[in-house]
């Protein structure tokens, strides 16, 4: 395939077209700058409003989420947005010169600002058999639901924390999917304690009673303070063992599915890249871009929008993303001080009022320690490259202090994901080893490509007679 090279340039690039990257295009755009904003997907939505394929004439079912991405969507049409969508960013570096690929070639363009709005991923704590066929992450569950409008399979079982567990299995429910058991690392009386700070979003509450209801109408199984600490697989689907952190009891259950999920981590691949400074904040959701109030990184002309800035939820995010584009507009003298104070001082007293609501949530999404101490040795933690617990420990072992010497020890990381699956959960099992503070092992150093460039896009269109041979050099 010909290699496409676009250099137009333009005031503001937007990477991710969530919420947060529409709302940040929308507020450039409305002062005449000439913005384009970039996704992977086929349209606007992120993970949480993510759109049906475009090949879905009709769906059954309604859900407010499609609702909310046709809104999106309409936004960016309203105020003449270019987009390029389907287009996977695989490098940026300093200019800012961005470079994606479609499914015929590659594209870059050249932006003076760059606000940076790709959200985040889902974070799974490795288990002996996490890797076999049936098990998924929670966050993929949802883009089944939502998306596609159909459920992995009859029976299912959810696993790991959070309020991600009720909604999966409220939108099972309203598919005519069974549960077989909801197991969620939390105690009852970790929700409870919770529930006072939830109630701060009183939208977001009612919806998650509307979930409990319906778990407790259909007489689903919940067990609190528990894991699961093996599947394997047998002729009726997968056998898992679940077990009582408290107690240490164990039960086994057979199921078809298992859909498992510890939270979400702030994608922070193109900060790496551009080598931002970045902070260690547990409750944000690990490694983040450090910014301040008015989400600045320490880039200039790099802005954070999102949840990648630090996990506040889908209702922050839209906000999150005025509040980076006001900075954006006010640092490059299109709006006034007056215009940005009268801007951002409504936002952020929203934003301060949804963090009540966000620490709440990240406690019920925090990480057990006994999860951690319960990864069997033999248990592979980077699926890509195959590592095991027992191969990072004995790196370890042999001298290696950080995460990128644990990378150049084993190959962790160095896979597909570029260890977005597994730096998580080898920095906590380390850090509990060494017992160090998780933020002393550093984070991956960013390299390009951060996405698998497929090579017909790479080399374009050619003739082997035509290559230029050269004469072998002289030893």
């Amino acid at each position: 395939m010909a290699i496409l090279i676009n250099n137009r340039k333009y005031d503001v690039i937007v990477i991710g077209a969530g919420p947060s990257g529409v709302s940040s295009a929308v507020n450039c755009a409305k002062k005449g700058l000439k913005v384009l904003i970039v996704d992977l997907n086929s349209n606007t939505g992120g993970q949480i409003y993510r759109a049906p394929p475009k090949t879905y004439k009709s769906i059954s079912k309604k859900l407010k989420e499609n609702e909310i991405q046709k809104q999106l969507s309409n936004e960016i049409k309203k105020f003449k947005i270019e987009t390029a969508y389907n287009h996977t960013v695989w490098q940026v570096s300093p200019g800012f010169k961005v470079n994606a690929f479609n499914e015929t070639s590659t594209i870059q363009w050249q932006s003076k600002s760059l606000i940076i709005a790709t959200g985040t991923y889902e974070k799974i704590i490795p288990f002996e058999g996490w890797t076999i066929p049936g098990v998924i992450g929670l966050a993929a569950c949802t883009i089944i639901l939502k998306a596609h409008h159909f459920i992995p399979s009859k029976k299912i079982v959810l696993a790991g924390n959070g309020p991600l567990l009720m909604l999966v299995a409220y939108y099972v429910i309203q598919f005519g999917g069974k549960i077989d058991a909801i197991v969620d690392t939390s105690s009852k009386i970790d929700w409870i304690k919770s529930s006072f700070s939830l109630m701060t979003n009183p939208k977001n509450f009612r919806d998650g009673i509307k979930w409990v209801f319906k778990i407790f109408l259909n007489r689903i199984p919940v067990y609190s303070n528990s894991t699961i600490e093996k599947a394997f697989e047998v002729d009726e689907g997968i056998k898992l063992k679940i077990r009582n952190l408290k107690t240490g009891k164990a039960k086994n259950i057979i199921s078809e599915t298992i859909a498992i999920g510890h939270g979400l981590i702030p994608s922070t691949d193109i900060t790496r890249l551009l080598r931002a400074e970045h902070i260690y904040d547990e409750q944000k959701g690990g490694w983040i871009a450090k910014v301040d109030r008015f989400l600045r990184s320490s880039v200039r002309g790099v802005y954070l929008a999102g949840d990648g800035a630090g996990i506040s939820g889908a209702l922050a995010a839209s906000d999150k993303g005025l509040l980076a584009s006001s900075t954006l507009l006010y640092d490059e003298k299109i709006i006034s001080q007056k215009e940005f104070d009268q801007n951002t001082y409504k936002i952020l007293k929203k934003l301060d009022k949804y963090e009540v609501f966000s620490k709440a949530i990240s406690k019920l999404n925090s990480t057990p320690k006994k999860i951690i101490e319960n990864i069997d040795n033999g248990t592979v933690i980077c699926r890509c490259e195959d590592i095991t617990k027992s191969e990072i420990l004995r790196a370890v072992d042999q001298g290696a202090r950080d995460i990128n010497q644990i990378k150049s020890w084993t190959r962790l990381g160095m896979g597909p994901c570029q260890g977005r699956t597994c730096q998580y959960a080898a920095s906590k099992i380390v850090a509990e080893y060494l017992n160090y503070e998780i933020d002393n092992l550093g984070y991956l150093t960013g390299r390009s490509p951060i996405r698998p460039v497929p090579l017909d896009r790479v080399l374009g269109d050619f003739d082997y007679e035509k290559i230029t041979k050269v004469e072998a050099a002289p030893l």
